[in-house]
């Protein structure tokens, strides 16, 4: 399982630099009953209590191919939670859950076609978040917002007579 999980390791590296730049990353690998199980774990956050607000990315990969290659079963799960606390307290906590079959016929090709994947499903799932914040921010955020009493003329009797 190492040069699988080698592989993989390298090959993720230049996306997680790219894209996560504070990321965690743990990857782990073992061979049972001649089946390969890779599982890889992503973490990146962003703390920014100067403009009040908090962010954290996770994901995992499970991958699971038989010792000589083949096509490897590929389950992920992806989270991502926001906490803005400027004049209130909002926090935006979403996950997604996909799967797929990976060609894995070496350890180099079959890395590549993991990262081509992991990258795709995070983007994806990204683009489909900003989409809905945006939304959201438009409808439902702006419902949450106390709405204002309406100005009244501060001396009415004055404002009555002016328009006599």
């Amino acid at each position: 399982a190492e040069k699988w999980r080698e592989a993989l390791q390298v090959a993720l590296k230049p996306y997680l630099d790219e894209f996560f730049p504070a990321h965690v990353t743990a990857i782990y690998g073992k061979v049972e009953d001649d089946m390969v199980t890779i599982t890889c774990c992503i973490e990146d956050h962003k703390y920014n209590p100067n403009n009040f607000w908090n962010g954290k990315w996770k994901s995992k990969w499970d991958v699971k191919f038989p010792t000589a290659g083949g096509f490897a079963k590929v389950e992920g799960s992806m989270s991502a939670q926001v906490h803005y606390y400027e004049d209130g307290n909002v926090q935006l906590l979403s996950s997604k859950k996909v799967e797929e079959s990976v060609q894995m016929s070496s350890a180099n090709e079959g890395a590549n076609n993991l990262v081509e994947f992991i990258k795709k499903s995070e983007t994806e799932y990204q683009m489909a978040i900003n989409e809905n914040y945006n939304a959201m921010s438009n409808t439902t955020f702006k419902a949450l917002r106390r709405n204002l009493p309406s100005p009244k003329p501060l001396l009415t009797g004055i404002s009555s007579m002016a328009s006599k």
